[in-house]
């Protein structure tokens, strides 16, 4: 008896806790984002850098809710426009009763982007109540998903994105640009309403697909949403009983909204090559996540070539300035370099000696390539390395006739099965040892290379014995320029 009593309370519970499970499982994505609306990251920092903030509660005691033939949609009564919007609609009382606390932020973000969306809309020929959408749908977060392929600000699926202009690839998604989703966004509308001449039929296709709507006409020989919306996906429900939901409340009241006026001082940037963000952050010692809140539509931490962005105007000025120091840190140290010259043997005997030579601190590939006339692909080819990444006290071995260095460096010898190769004295590069032409004060994203290009004769290896030092660098240091 024990057992079966037993046995009967763990069904309970697990078939409980399944329940719940897909209770949880259900729940709506329109509800989810509006929960977190006062919290995901993108409205948040929007709401931090302006000047008026919606109240973060009200203590609302407005009538009750009742349908309202005042309120028009297209330019008929509400109740025509949507005939099954109120009996069955359990989210008026979800968005007007316990959640209210929420609307001031979700009409005070409708107020910042509204003039863009009415735009839009007024441009197609919409009523001005579609502005609602990416409120119900994202709670104007750009990257929300809805669970089965819609994204960002509207819900756009992949092929609407594509079919009205978006770019959408591994580095960009542009339904993340507010602009660019509502201008392809208020085209499928138009084109949603201009097939079925039906605003609840035009909501449920923008859901689900024009294919989900039209079979359930098909297999109920009817035309309208009340006949066919058990047919539809749960999803497709909810959207319209949220839009009709959320437009009631939005004719009811304001709910203390303000106007948001977030102050972004930024600037465009065309970006013709691919450019890592963290190139940014290393070489100008910034933050590139003022760069990713600015530009939504970037996936990686990257802007691809031929990318137009926004850039926070002081780090437009400081990028433009260093851009090609920038970007030889990211090839030379970020990334592996491409080679240019195809090396198929390492040198004999015959066509020359190698010296061995120890990384020290601050030493990258580029510059010793420069100090020894040789190629970055070459140091690479010799000493079997994949990328340029190297490591204090690691050996490197070089070729050649001619080398510069510090000093004489030890001999190295190795044997093989033919020959015994014995390095050469490396020969000095005269250069004169007391004066020097010009003071140079090192700058944020310099290195010795980058100065030395900059006076023609000179090599890094040139400057670090006339000034006596080795390759770290810091910023405001002056370096004497050697006469040559």
């Amino acid at each position: 008896m024990i057992k079966q009593i037993t046995l009967t309370l763990i069904i309970l519970f697990l078939f409980s806790t399944f329940l719940l499970a897909q209770k949880k499982t259900k729940e709506s994505v329109y509800k989810i984002e509006y929960e977190e609306i006062t919290k995901n990251t993108y409205s948040k920092r929007l709401i931090e850098i302006s000047g008026e903030k919606p109240p973060k509660h009200i203590n609302y005691k407005g009538k009750p809710i009742t349908i309202d033939t005042t309120f028009l949609f297209a330019e008929k009564p509400f109740s025509h426009s949507f005939p099954t919007q109120f009996s069955e609609n359990h989210y008026v009382p979800y968005y007007f009763s316990a959640k209210a606390y929420k609307m001031p932020t979700a009409m005070s973000l409708l107020h910042y982007y509204q003039s863009i969306i009415d735009s839009n809309l007024t441009y197609n020929n919409l009523p001005k109540e579609l502005n609602l959408v990416p409120l119900v749908c994202s709670a104007f977060n750009p990257f929300s998903s809805n669970g089965i392929g819609g994204e960002g600000f509207w819900h756009l699926y992949y092929p609407q994105a594509i079919k009205y202009g978006l770019t959408v690839n591994e580095n960009i998604d542009e339904r993340r640009d507010f602009n660019k989703a509502t201008q392809a966004a208020t085209r499928y509308l138009k084109d949603l309403h201009t097939l079925y001449n039906n605003w609840e039929l035009t909501l449920a296709a923008y859901s689900c697909g024009v294919v989900n709507v039209n079979k359930a006409m098909q297999r109920t020989n009817k035309k309208d949403y009340k006949a066919i919306y058990e047919l539809l996906p749960t999803q497709t429900n909810d959207f319209v009983n949220a839009f009709v939901a959320m437009l009631l409340l939005s004719n009811y009241d304001d709910f203390e909204a303000v106007q948001l006026n977030p102050i972004v001082d930024a600037d465009t940037v065309f970006i013709a090559k691919k450019l890592d963000l963290k190139a940014i952050d290393d070489v100008l010692k910034a933050d590139s996540k003022e760069i990713q809140f600015l530009n939504p539509k970037l996936l990686q931490n990257l802007i691809p070539k031929n990318t137009v962005v926004k850039f926070p105007t002081k780090l437009k000025t400081q990028f433009l300035a260093q851009k090609d120091s920038i970007y030889f840190y990211q090839d030379s140290i970020l990334y592996k370099p491409t080679p240019k010259e195809k090396i198929d043997t390492i040198p004999t005997i015959e066509e020359g000696e190698f010296i061995v030579y120890k990384i020290k601190s601050g030493d990258v590939l580029g510059i010793i390539a420069e100090k020894h006339k040789v190629t970055v692909t070459q140091l690479q080819s010799w000493n079997n390395l994949s990328g340029t990444r190297i490591e204090i006290g690691q050996q490197l071995k070089i070729y050649g006739t001619e080398f510069k260095q510090d000093a004489a460096p030890e001999p190295v010898v190795e044997k093989d099965s033919t020959a015994i190769i014995q390095e050469k004295k490396p020969k000095e590069q005269p250069v004169n040892s007391t004066s020097y032409s010009a003071i140079y004060t090192v700058k944020s994203g310099d290195n010795l290379w980058i100065i030395a290009k900059k006076y023609p004769g000179i090599s890094a290896d040139d400057i670090m014995k006339f000034n006596k030092i080795d390759a770290n660098l810091k910023i405001g240091q002056e370096l004497k320029i050697p006469s040559k």
